[in-house]
């Protein structure tokens, strides 16, 4: 089956509970949205870096770098375009930029970086497997467990279906070539077979789920089992530790940009 964007390896943070990584994902989030600012914010990142290049989340990263470039500069236009200030640095008609709109909108972008990075290197040393172990030993309903890592399943088996199909049409003629309306257009007969292709795939998941007794409502049993250790325990420890002293400094009013 398709990893959607693990990287297998044996690293530190590979071998962490995964329950421990997911409630550290969720307290990891919480000093971005602390802040505002983007000097605070870089502080973050320099914090940060480390953990993605030892994790290979640092590697996702590198891959996706288009995508998250583009994503973030989208983030920093928005809010300089959309957020006011008093200290105007350039006007034209309607629009005015100030400077608390630009380090505004940086720090917004340097934070939606931010928590995609975290979900990166949580994604690059978790499998699904142990993305389900997780959520169930958290006392996560199963059904919800099951299809939160499901979901990360289909992912690259529907993108490898729309693949296949895109080559196959290739084969027969297909050009996707010119401009942003002649390939829309192009991809348009693409649509209905990957659609059907995704109701098959649906159809058969239920089938084999209804054969192996998704219903049943047993206890279920994991072939790896897991146990807390001083590491996981650390890793946690220093999270919070972090994430303590991002709210002391919250709280003192300091971290935001001022209007």
């Amino acid at each position: 089956m398709s990893q959607f964007l693990y990287i297998e390896e044996k690293g530190w943070f590979h071998k962490r509970h995964p329950s421990g990584k997911i409630i550290a994902l969720l307290i990891a989030f919480i000093p971005p949205l602390s802040f505002n600012h983007p000097l605070y914010l870089l502080g973050l990142w320099l914090i940060i870096i480390p953990a993605g290049i030892y994790s290979r989340g640092a590697k996702l990263l590198y891959q996706l770098r288009w995508l998250f470039f583009g994503i973030c500069l989208a983030s920093f236009v928005l809010w300089t375009i959309f957020t006011k200030g008093n200290n105007v640095l350039f006007s034209l008609g309607a629009l005015r930029i100030s400077q608390e709109s630009l380090l505004y909108g940086a720090g917004m972008a340097l934070r939606l970086g931010l928590l995609l990075f975290l979900g990166l290197i949580f994604i690059a040393s978790t499998s699904i497997e142990d993305l389900y172990y997780g959520l169930v030993k958290l006392k996560i309903p199963f059904p919800m467990s099951f299809a939160l890592s499901l979901s990360f399943r289909l992912v690259p088996i529907f993108s490898e279906n729309a693949r296949t199909i895109l080559q196959a049409q290739r084969s027969r003629g297909l050009k996707i070539e010119g401009g942003i309306i002649v390939k829309l257009k192009s991809y348009f007969p693409l649509f209905v077979p990957v659609f059907l292709s995704a109701l098959r795939k649906v159809d058969q998941l239920s089938i084999a789920l209804e054969a192996r007794g998704f219903g049943a409502g047993i206890k279920r049993t994991s072939w790896v089992e897991y146990k807390f250790s001083f590491n996981d325990w650390l890793l946690l420890i220093v999270i919070l530790g972090i994430c303590g002293v991002c709210l002391v400094l919250r709280l003192s009013g300091m971290g935001m940009v001022k209007f």
